[in-house]
């Protein structure tokens, strides 16, 4: 155990090596009502995933929401974000800088928050039995090589990049990302140019302002869906094909157009 806790270092011409050794191929398959992803390496199946086509997500969706309750006992608010059951938000997971409070002994869910009140979330957790969504204030939009914060001002960069790579992509970042908004950046923006990571950000901004408007001219018509994410088949070509892979192969004509 000790030594899978270790972290090694491993040198950008090892990382390269090993990246450029390994068959990786991604296969779409889609039947029998369900989409399977499967990623293979020197075909041995390393990663797999699956959903029905009837199963609908709501992970990663963003609400404008009508507090229904706060409850200061449980630290948490049920919000209305328009599907019959109310959908919980925890008091760490309330972003109060947008909700205007500075000071660390402040932070009370009661202070942020008041039934009626309308508010930006999003889905981290699809509700399951009797249990609603879970939910966050602490937006984020995922892109192609990063992930964009918003309303953080962290940065974040994979610990799966070599150092060098690090280094270079954090030089990049600091010249293209708007000093309001912090990113997380993936494994795939390994070797990534400037112009791609600077298109990714530009994208993602302006999505973010898209959402803005849209909840500020829809206040009195909350709840609202201002987003929803792809399906799986999407998500998961967006989040992890890379140049890393050498072939895509899909099975099943919808998702193949898609």
């Amino acid at each position: 155990r000790q030594t899978g806790r270790r972290r090694q270092i491993v040198s950008e011409a090892e990382f390269l090596a090993r990246r450029e050794s390994v068959d990786r191929k991604m296969v779409i398959r889609e039947a029998g009502g369900h989409t399977q992803i499967a990623v293979l390496e020197d075909g041995v199946l390393v990663e797999h995933y699956v959903s029905a086509q009837a199963q609908v997500s709501m992970v990663g969706n963003i609400y404008l929401g009508r507090v229904q309750n706060v409850l200061p006992s449980m630290e948490a608010a049920f919000i209305d974000v328009g599907k019959g059951r109310n959908a919980v938000l925890y008091a760490g997971e309330v972003n109060w800088d947008a909700a205007g409070i500075e000071s660390a002994s402040s932070r009370r869910i009661e202070q942020a928050l008041k039934p009626n009140d309308t508010v930006l979330v999003q889905v981290t957790k699809d509700p399951i039995g009797q249990k609603g969504a879970r939910l966050t204030s602490q937006i984020t939009l995922a892109g192609r090589y990063l992930v964009l914060v918003p309303e953080g001002g962290m940065t974040g960069i994979s610990r799966k990049l070599p150092e060098p790579e690090r280094d270079r992509l954090k030089r990049v970042l600091r010249q293209i990302v708007p000093a309001t908004s912090g990113v997380i950046v993936r494994t795939a923006a390994a070797g990534a140019t400037e112009e791609e990571l600077r298109t990714d950000v530009e994208r993602l901004t302006a999505q973010w302002e898209a959402i803005q408007e849209k909840a500020a001219k829809s206040s009195s018509s909350a709840p609202l869906l201002l987003q929803g994410e792809p399906d799986l088949a999407i998500r998961v070509v967006r989040d992890i094909f890379n140049d890393d892979f050498g072939s895509l192969i899909v099975a099943g004509s919808p998702t193949y157009h898609e």
